[in-house]
């Protein structure tokens, strides 16, 4: 695993999540998630692993399930307790400090309804593992989204706003970008390569989204009120197109578990 400490700044990432570009990436993946989640949510659990201040967390508690938030940052679960407590959820949400990769040593095999693991995978060397471990615990017929950092956003976004030609050709076959929150690099996925580990992993596909499509290169930083809300409708159609999502800077992948998970791992 790579050494997530150097993105364990819990203030600054709790700031860029209350930016244009943070609120986009949040609301519109739980925008496009909420649709597919299990119904009956209070009788349910939920898992969000790498959770961070506890966005997904909090949504999912608010819809009526019990949640465990899962990070390796004792200082982004600070930050998360806070936002639970704000919202009132504190008593649906169970926060615990381990790494992603030990999923399996402390949850049963298909604990959860849903599971939610949103730009985590950009920071682990073995994702597929993790993938695996997520099936592992996932239930019969639950939902896993997945939100991962897109190749071709990567591309566009060198090519468009520094203007940088010559890092946008090599992002096309790149394994890895810098992260312009913490100038450390993140691994960049195609939607082939996400659909393949879910795959192995036994989860099926069920919708594929972009998300931020066109607001990265628009000025986000003037973006409220009405604009705001004008350009997450629009961003929400076009990342529902396989075209449009096929650039987006994010991809996110929802799948289903249609097979009893076993007490054997499936590979990874």
């Amino acid at each position: 695993m790579l050494d997530t400490s150097r993105f364990q700044d819990a203030a600054k990432y709790a700031a860029y999540l209350k930016t244009p570009a943070g609120r986009l990436r949040s609301e519109l993946a739980w925008e496009n998630l909420r649709h597919l989640l299990p119904r009956h949510a209070s009788t349910q659990r939920a898992l969000d692993v790498g959770g961070g201040t506890g966005f997904a967390s909090v949504q999912l508690a608010r819809l009526g399930f019990a949640v465990v938030l899962l990070d390796g940052s004792e200082e982004m679960l600070d930050v998360a307790r806070i936002q639970a407590e704000i919202d009132g959820v504190t008593e649906r949400i169970s926060f615990h400090h381990a790494d992603a990769s030990r999923m399996t040593e402390l949850f049963e095999v298909g604990a959860f309804d849903a599971v939610v693991c949103h730009n985590l995978l950009e920071y682990l060397e073995a994702p597929q593992r993790t993938v695996g471990d997520i099936a592992h615990v996932l239930r019969k017929d639950g939902v896993l989204s997945l939100l991962v950092r897109n190749r071709a956003g990567e591309v566009l976004r060198a090519a468009i706003k520094p203007g940088d030609r010559a890092l946008a050709a090599a992002n096309l076959s790149a394994e890895t970008a810098v992260d312009p929150l913490f100038g450390e690099p993140v691994r960049l996925f195609a939607p082939a390569e996400v659909g393949d580990m879910l795959a192995r992993a036994g989860l099926e596909v069920v919708a594929e989204h972009g998300v931020r499509v066109f607001s990265d290169y628009i000025g986000t930083e003037e973006m409220a009120g009405e604009f705001y809300d004008a350009v997450f409708e629009l961003e929400l159609k076009l990342g529902a197109g396989p075209e449009f999502a096929a650039i987006a800077r994010y991809l996110q992948v929802i799948a289903r578990r249609t097979t009893a998970p076993s007490s054997k791992r499936t590979e990874r």
